[in-house]
């Protein structure tokens, strides 16, 4: 995978990765979302964005393809991550954990001191998704897009768990206390769930032998698919979906 600035040969296909996601994600009619699409991701938008030194439009590629983007704000000593979207079978590949810390490193890099990220409510499948990082809720607001009244959730970057962050410079995985011992989450490796991702859980150091998957919803261990090739987590309920996910994993 590589995550670069976007061109303007890019603009077509990040709208079209920004309609799949949300056709797959986003709890909103067709009419809502094609409203949302020609506001906030046609040409000439995406095009300003490339040249604007205030803006972040960064695509993720996976073997020449855009599979995700994420737009960003530079506002002074404060930044704001707007969109981010992962085409659904570019999922479970670290592609959207990637874009998000690489989105946050440039504010950072820009001089921006407090990071926040705005998530529409309709998105189903993104909740959870910023706690990971230590953002937390702040507050909601409601704004319009191409006549939708919509609800936004603004999470804010936890300054204190960013310094430890930088402090310990830790990497993504962690392990996890099971009946059967220690078992070893890779935070790179990440799958949609409707609630929160999943990780993918090993019961070895060296990531060879998997486990299961690790619930980033509820932080328990699931041990298995169901009968349907659904990863479901028997404490939250969170759920999984046969198309979100790389078979490989198994």
């Amino acid at each position: 995978m590589e995550i670069t600035d976007a061109t303007e040969e890019d603009v077509e296909t990040v709208k079209d990765v920004a309609r799949r996601s949300m056709e797959a994600s986003y709890a909103l009619s067709p009419d809502a979302i094609e409203g949302i699409l020609n506001d906030q991701f046609n040409p000439d938008r995406l095009a300003d964005l490339i040249e604007n030194e205030e803006s972040v439009l960064l695509v993720a590629k996976d073997e020449g393809h855009v599979g995700g983007f994420v737009e960003a704000e530079i506002n002074g000593e404060k930044g704001t991550l707007h969109w981010l979207h992962v085409a659904t079978e570019f999922r479970g590949m670290g592609m959207g954990s990637g874009l998000f810390e690489a989105a946050r490193d440039r504010l950072h890099e820009a001089g921006v001191e407090s990071v926040r990220a705005r998530e529409l409510s309709d998105n189903a499948e993104g909740q959870g998704f910023f706690e990971y990082f230590g953002f937390e809720k702040a507050e909601q607001e409601r704004i319009e897009i191409a006549s939708e009244d919509l609800i936004v959730d603004i999470f804010a970057e936890n300054e204190s768990e960013t310094e430890d962050e930088d402090e310990t410079d830790s990497e993504p995985q962690e392990t996890v206390e099971t009946d059967d011992g220690t078992v070893h989450i890779d935070r790179s490796e990440e799958l949609a769930g409707e609630s929160g991702p999943f990780f993918v859980a090993y019961a070895d150091e060296e990531y060879d032998e998997q486990y299961g998957f690790y619930c980033g919803n509820c932080e328990s261990i699931v041990e298995a698919v169901d009968s349907m090739d659904r990863i479901e987590c028997g404490t939250c309920g969170n759920l999984n979906k046969p198309d979100e996910w790389d078979g490989g994993y198994l």
